[in-house]
């Protein structure tokens, strides 16, 4: 793979990423404009993260009719009038199903920038060019947070959509001239419906595996939640929070780039990956606890806590699950990753109803809770493999 293609794959991956959470930062602000409440406007967040819960299980049978180049294009294309369409809308529901659009074009844009980095390049390479992946969309999902508070801030929230469309027709032009087309290793008369659905039930059905999944479950439905109510939280503590505010308050994002490529030493201090993941949701614990304390700057230093211990479990629990399937990896890593994004669809909405009937603090034990099953999955995992 070119140098090119690869950049403009990343470039891709930001914006895609990005899109998903720049509403986030808005939320507040899009709630007064409709005249809605939090579980309402939360359900932007939430549709647009469920087809991430549904697309992995199926993404080989998609791909297989298309290639990587021409599903990234055909996505895009859509995806700058769903963009355009959102930022005219005067209904929030019109909005929340455009939203929900969105979410399956991004699946697939994603599904096809990861199948065509594992098409195009050495295999010895994969796992080198997967980890600059993996930081680039966290980046990605602070980025889209933190440009969409600003530009929010200095103009209205439908900028910040006028800006994700131009950025998508910027990344439809660069993958048209400057991405080459690749073949796809597997064709549509391959895929066999039956043999695929005992796959994964074979998967699902092996405890170990399931532990880890509930784990990976408890982990994003923790983060989900407490990410896309945090706006209301900043705005509860201080009245006067801008959108600059809120979309800073995800800085501690940036320390999942941090924690990614430190995993593997993390790891070696701790002994093994299962004493690792179980710090994390220590450290996790530990930070739902810090935001509890309503001060600005204590909610800042917070999430870079917070973020911490979950960029550890998800580093960690991704490579440690793919040591331990000897076969049917993409299988493996196709349910978790729908784990993964099931536990944020629930999270970044259910939790909602707690928080705006009782308040943040049995919202925030609600999370320790959640927490708690998953660190008991590890427990569990470490009783039934040793």
């Amino acid at each position: 793979m070119s140098s090119k293609a690869f950049f403009v794959l990343m470039y891709i991956t930001i914006i895609t990423i990005g899109a998903i959470y720049v509403p986030q930062p808005l939320l507040p602000e899009i709630s007064r404009y409709f005249d809605c409440n939090m579980n309402t406007v939360s359900l932007i967040i939430s549709v647009a993260l469920l087809p991430l819960a549904i697309i992995p299980i199926v993404y080989g049978y998609i791909l297989s009719f298309f290639t990587p180049k021409r599903l990234i294009l055909i996505s895009l294309i859509i995806l700058v009038f769903v963009n355009l369409f959102i930022s005219i809308s005067q209904s929030i529901y019109l909005i929340i199903f455009l939203r929900l659009i969105e979410g399956f074009l991004i699946s697939a844009v994603l599904t096809s920038n990861m199948t065509y980095i594992s098409l195009s390049v050495e295999t010895d390479k994969v796992a080198l060019y997967m980890s600059y992946y993996i930081a680039v969309t966290i980046m990605g999902g602070f980025s889209g947070r933190l440009i969409s508070g600003i530009i929010a801030y200095y103009s209205s929230w439908r900028f910040s959509f006028y800006f994700i469309t131009l950025s998508f027709i910027i990344g439809a032009l660069l993958a048209l001239y400057l991405v080459e087309d690749i073949k796809n290793v597997v064709g549509p008369d391959v895929v066999k419906h039956e043999s695929l659905f005992k796959g994964y039930l074979s998967v699902v059905k092996n405890k170990l595996y399931f532990f880890v999944y509930m784990a990976v479950f408890c982990m994003f439905f923790v983060f989900a939640a407490l990410t896309n109510f945090l706006p209301f939280r900043i705005e509860s503590i201080d009245k006067s929070s801008s959108e600059i505010t809120i979309g800073l308050a995800y800085s501690g994002y940036l320390m999942g780039i941090f924690v990614s490529f430190l995993a593997t030493k993390f790891v070696k201090i701790f002994g093994n990956q299962i004493k690792a993941m179980i710090f994390g949701f220590f450290v996790y614990i530990s930070a739902i606890l810090i935001l509890n304390i309503p001060n600005i700057y204590i909610v800042f230093g917070g999430m870079f806590i917070f973020c911490g211990g979950m960029f550890l479990i998800h580093s960690v629990a991704s490579g440690f699950l793919n040591k331990l399937a000897k076969d049917k990896k993409g299988i493996v890593n196709g349910i978790y990753i729908a784990s993964y994004y099931s536990g944020g669809v629930i999270g970044s909405y259910a939790p909602g109803f707690v928080y705006k009937q009782f308040g943040w603090y049995f919202f925030s034990a609600l999370l320790i809770f959640i927490l708690l099953i998953g660190l008991a999955s590890i427990f569990q995992f470490r009783k039934n493999s040793y």
